[in-house]
C-alpha cells in the first residue's frame, strides 16, 4: 500500500500553507480509463496558478481598470484648476465705415484657496466704439483678483469635486485589491478542490490496484489448495466494487480539473486549455502554523488597512466634502473683484495712485429667501454622512469577527488533520496486521478487505480535511485584507 501522508495546503497570494508531496502524478493515471494516458507527466504548483489568474483573468483585469477609472477622475477634476487662456476678436463694418474692432484676450489662474488670479489685455479701434470699452491705442493691460466672500469661501465645486475624486482614487485602489483577494480565494478554492479530487482519485486507483493483486494472489492460493474458492469470488466482488468507487472519484477529479481551467487565461485574453497531464503540486511550499499571538496585531491592521474598510472610509471622505459643500450654499453668495489698469509696464505700477486712479472692481450678491432648497440639501447631505459613518463602523465590527472567525477554523482543522493523519496511521498498520494473519490462515478475505476499506476511507477523509483547511487558510487571508500578515 502506498504511503499517504500528503497534507494539502493551499497559498492565496503571499500566503503559504502546504505539506508533504502529493502522490506522484502516475498513480492517477494508472486506470484503465485513460484518464491522461500517454501524456507526459507534469505539476502546476499554485504559485504559477496564482500568477495566471491575477494577471490574466478577465476580474483581475477589470479591477485594474476600476483603479485607472478612478485616477482619470481625479486627473479630471484637477482640470478644474488648469490655467485658462481665452481670446476674443469682433469686428463691424458698415458701407466701408469701420463701426468697431474689439480684441479681448485674457489668462484666468485659478487657485486652491476659491480665488482666481486674471490678466487680460483689451484693445479697441473704430469710430462707434462703445464709450465703456475705448481703450488707448496701444491698448490695455489688466491685473485684478476675484474673491468670495460669502459661499465658495471655505470651499466650492472645484475644490468639492477634487476631494470626491480623490476619495474616489482611494475606493478604486481598495476596490482593486478587495476584487483581487475574492477573485484569488475563488481560485484557492477551485485549486485546492483539483488537488483533493487527485489525491481521492489516486486513492481509488490505488485500492483498484491492490484488490486486483490481492486477487490473484487468492487464485493462486486456491490452485494450491490454501484457500476457499469462496474467496476467489470475494476478491472478484472487492475488484468490482472498488472500481465502481474509482469511475466516481474519476468523475469528480474530471469536475475539479474543469473547475480550475475556468480560472486559466491568456496573455491575449483567451482561455486555456488545462493540459489533462498537469497535475496540482505543493511541493517546496514549507507548511508554517498559525501563530494565535498575532490575532491583537491582525485585527489593529485591519481597522486600518483591510480594503472593505478603505473603500468604507472613502465613501465617508466623499459624504462630508459634499456637506460641506450644501452647508455653504445657505450663506449668501458674495464674489468681488478687483483689477488695476494701464497701458504697457504702467499697469503694473505698485503705486497706490495706480490702484485708485485706474481700476476695475465689481461685487455681486445674490441670495435666497427662504433658503429653503439650500436647508434641504444641507439635511440631505448630513444624513449621508451620518449613513456612511454607521456603515463603516459596522463594516469594522463584522471584518474584527470574520477574522476572528476565520482564525478559529484554521485552528481547529490543523488539530483535526493531525488526528486524522494518525487516523491513516492506525488503520494502515491494522491493515497490515490482518494481511499477515490471512497469509497465514488465521485470517479471511473478507476481513482483510473490510480493513482496507478501512484504509481508504480514512485517506479519503484526510483529503477532504486538507481542501477544507486550505479554504480556511485562504478565508483567513482575505479577512485579514492583507496576505503578507499571514505566513
Amino acid at each position: 500500500m502506498i504511503s499517504r501522508r500528503a497534507v494539502l495546503g493551499l497559498p492565496l497570494a503571499l500566503l503559504c500553507v502546504a505539506g508533504a508531496p502529493a502522490l506522484h502524478a502516475q498513480s492517477v493515471r494508472a486506470s484503465s480509463t485513460d484518464v491522461g494516458a500517454g501524456a507526459v507527466p507534469s505539476s502546476m504548483t499554485f504559485a504559477s496558478f496564482a500568477a495566471n489568474v491575477e494577471q490574466n483573468h478577465p476580474a483581475a483585469q477589470q479591477a485594474r481598470l476600476i483603479a485607472a477609472q478612478a485616477r482619470s477622475g481625479l486627473q479630471e477634476a484637477r482640470g478644474a484648476f488648469d490655467p485658462k487662456l481665452s481670446f476674443a476678436l469682433s469686428q463691424k463694418a458698415y458701407k466701408d465705415t469701420p463701426y468697431f474692432t474689439y480684441l479681448d484676450a485674457a489668462l484666468k489662474v485659478p487657485t486652491p484657496l476659491g480665488a482666481d488670479v486674471k490678466l487680460g489685455f483689451e484693445r479697441s479701434a473704430g469710430t462707434k466704439v462703445s464709450v465703456d470699452r475705448v481703450t488707448p491705442r496701444a491698448g490695455l493691460f489688466s491685473l485684478g483678483v476675484s474673491v468670495p466672500l460669502g459661499q465658495r469661501l471655505i470651499t466650492d465645486e472645484r475644490r468639492t469635486a477634487l476631494s470626491l475624486a480623490r476619495a474616489q482614487q482611494q475606493i478604486g485602489d481598495a476596490e482593486q485589491q478587495a476584487l483581487v483577494n475574492k477573485l484569488l480565494l475563488e481560485a484557492a478554492k477551485a485549486y485546492g478542490g483539483w488537488y483533493a479530487a487527485t489525491q481521492r482519485y489516486a486513492v481509488a486507483v490505488d485500492g483498484v490496484r491492490l484488490a486486483r493483486l490481492r486477487l490473484e494472489g487468492v487464485v493462486v492460493r486456491v490452485r494450491n489448495g490454501e484457500s476457499a474458492p469462496i474467496d476467489t469470488l470475494e476478491g472478484s466482488l472487492e475488484v468490482q466494487r472498488r472500481e465502481v468507487v474509482r469511475a466516481e472519484a474519476e468523475t469528480e477529479w474530471r469536475a475539479a480539473h474543469l473547475m480550475a481551467e475556468s480560472f486559466l487565461w491568456d496573455a491575449n485574453g483567451a482561455p486555456v486549455t488545462l493540459d489533462p497531464a498537469q497535475l496540482p503540486v505543493l511541493d517546496g511550499i514549507a507548511r508554517t502554523p498559525i501563530d494565535t499571538t498575532r490575532l491583537s496585531a491582525w485585527l489593529d491592521r485591519v481597522t486600518t488597512q483591510h480594503p472593505e474598510l478603505r473603500k468604507a472610509d472613502g465613501k465617508v471622505t466623499a459624504a462630508e466634502a459634499e456637506q460641506r459643500l450644501a452647508r455653504q450654499a445657505q450663506l449668501p453668495f458674495a464674489q468681488a473683484s478687483l483689477a488695476t489698469v494701464g497701458e504697457g509696464d504702467d499697469a503694473w505700477s505698485g503705486s497706490t495712485t495706480r490702484w485708485r486712479e485706474n481700476y476695475k472692481a465689481s461685487l455681486d450678491v445674490e441670495t435666497s429667501l427662504l433658503l429653503l432648497k439650500e436647508r434641504g440639501k444641507a439635511a440631505r447631505a448630513g444624513q449621508k454622512t451620518a449613513f456612511a459613518r454607521l456603515d463603516r463602523d459596522r463594516l469594522r465590527r463584522d471584518i474584527v469577527y470574520g477574522v476572528r472567525l476565520a482564525l478559529n477554523e484554521v485552528v481547529l482543522l490543523d488539530r483535526v488533520l493531525e488526528a486524522q493523519r494518525k487516523n491513516v496511521q492506525i488503520a494502515s498498520t491494522l491493515r497490515d496486521a490482518e494481511q499477515q494473519r490471512f497469509v497465514n490462515g488465521e485470517s479471511t478475505l473478507l476481513v482483510v478487505n473490510l480493513r482496507e476499506r478501512v484504509v481508504l476511507d480514512e485517506q479519503v477523509k484526510l483529503a477532504s480535511l486538507e481542501g477544507k483547511l486550505a479554504s480556511a487558510r485562504a478565508m483567513l487571508v482575505v479577512a485579514v485584507g492583507a496576505p503578507s500578515l499571514v505566513p
